[in-house]
């Protein structure tokens, strides 16, 4: 047989709020809930502005790495399935499939800006 306190635990796990009676799944003093805050952990891997801004700046500065170059270069050159095979070379550099696809996206995002921009210029 299970004990009260368990049926409360059960009732509370499912959303039932007190009633302000002492029996019952919804026994108990009637309270106001309180928002939560944030805790850091849940914010983890957020971009913030000052980062994004930075970021920018930088590459905007430096400009691209030789293996980024290269993955634009075959993605541009085409050939059979560019994606892919500029998928599995930035995977041997950067070491993880999900990395890899990440920065092949974003170097295919570059090369649509940059044909943008030249076609805006014509």
């Amino acid at each position: 047989m299970s004990s009260p306190n368990a049926l409360s635990n059960y009732a509370s796990a499912f959303g039932a709020s007190p009633a302000g009676i002492a029996v019952g799944l919804k026994k108990g003093f009637i309270v106001t809930k309180r928002a939560k805050r944030d805790i850091p952990s849940r914010r983890k891997g957020k971009l913030g502005d000052r980062v994004k801004l930075i970021r920018s700046v930088i590459r905007e500065v430096c400009g691209f790495a030789p293996y980024e170059k290269r993955i634009q270069e075959i993605l541009k050159g085409g050939g059979n399935n560019p994606t892919k095979r500029a998928w599995r070379f930035a995977k041997r550099r950067l070491g993880t499939h999900l990395r890899a696809k990440k920065k092949v996206t974003e170097m295919g995002d570059v090369i649509a800006l940059a044909k943008k921009a030249e076609a805006q210029r014509k």
